[in-house]
C-alpha cells in the first residue's frame, strides 16, 4: 500500500468547513518527537467536507482521502487577509492514512516540511520561470538553478551562523550577495573592502 501526505489549500471550501468546527473538536497537537505543542491544535475536517450542510464538497476525490486541518495563533499585529480568521492562522493536508491519532498525522506531515522548504528555494534561485519552450535550454536553466540552490545552502553551512545561516536566498542576496563589496590586491594581499556603514560587514 502507498500512502501520501501533502499540502491541502486553504481555500472558500476549507474555510466553510473550519467555521463549522466547534471548539472543542480541537485537539492539542504534537511536536515531532511526540510531545505536547500547546501553541497548535489539530481536527479532522473530513467529516464536514463530506457530509456537513453544503452536501458532499470532496466530490471526485478518493474516497479514503482525509483532510486535516491545524490552527497556531496569529502573532500579534499581522493582518488577516480578506476571508481569513483574524486570530489563528490554518494550514491543511491530505492523506490517505486511514489509522493513527490526527495528531500523530499531523507531526508525521509537518516533519517532512524540509523538503516544500528546498523546493521553494530551488524556485527562489531560478526553478519557477522557465526562459525559453526548448526542452534542452530548460533543463541546463533548471541544472544551475539547482546549483546556485545548493552553493546557498553549502554558503549557510559552512560560512555563516545565527540567523543567516537560515536565511531564505532572498535574504541572503540583499544582506550579503549583493553588498557593494570590493575585492582588492595590494602589497600582495587580497582585501575585501566594505563601505562603511554596512550595516552586514560583520557577517560579510
Amino acid at each position: 500500500r502507498v500512502e501520501y501526505s501533502i499540502g491541502w489549500p486553504v481555500d472558500d471550501r476549507t474555510r466553510a468547513a473550519l467555521a463549522q468546527v466547534r471548539e472543542r473538536d480541537w485537539s492539542t497537537a504534537l511536536d515531532a518527537d511526540g510531545s505536547p505543542d500547546p501553541a497548535a491544535d489539530v481536527v479532522d475536517l473530513t467529516g464536514i467536507l463530506r457530509h456537513g450542510p453544503d452536501g458532499d464538497r470532496l466530490t471526485g476525490w478518493p474516497k479514503d482521502m482525509r483532510v486535516i486541518a491545524r490552527r497556531v495563533p496569529r502573532p500579534a499585529g499581522e493582518q488577516a487577509k480578506l476571508g481569513e480568521d483574524p486570530d489563528w492562522r490554518h494550514g491543511a493536508f491530505a492523506t490517505n492514512t486511514a489509522a493513527g491519532q490526527i495528531q500523530w498525522l499531523d507531526a508525521r506531515h509537518r516533519t517532512q516540511a524540509h523538503v516544500e522548504d528546498k523546493i521553494k528555494e530551488l524556485k527562489a534561485c531560478g526553478g519557477e520561470n522557465l526562459p525559453s519552450t526548448d526542452w534542452d535550454r530548460n533543463s541546463a536553466w533548471l541544472q544551475l538553478a539547482a546549483l546556485a540552490s545548493s552553493l546557498n545552502a553549502w554558503l549557510r553551512h559552512l560560512a555563516l551562523d545565527g540567523d543567516l545561516a537560515r536565511a531564505e536566498p532572498k535574504a541572503l542576496r540583499f544582506r550579503i550577495l549583493g553588498a557593494p563589496a570590493r575585492h582588492v590586491t595590494h602589497a600582495r594581499k587580497k582585501i575585501l573592502k566594505i563601505p562603511p556603514g554596512c550595516a552586514f560587514a560583520a557577517a560579510i
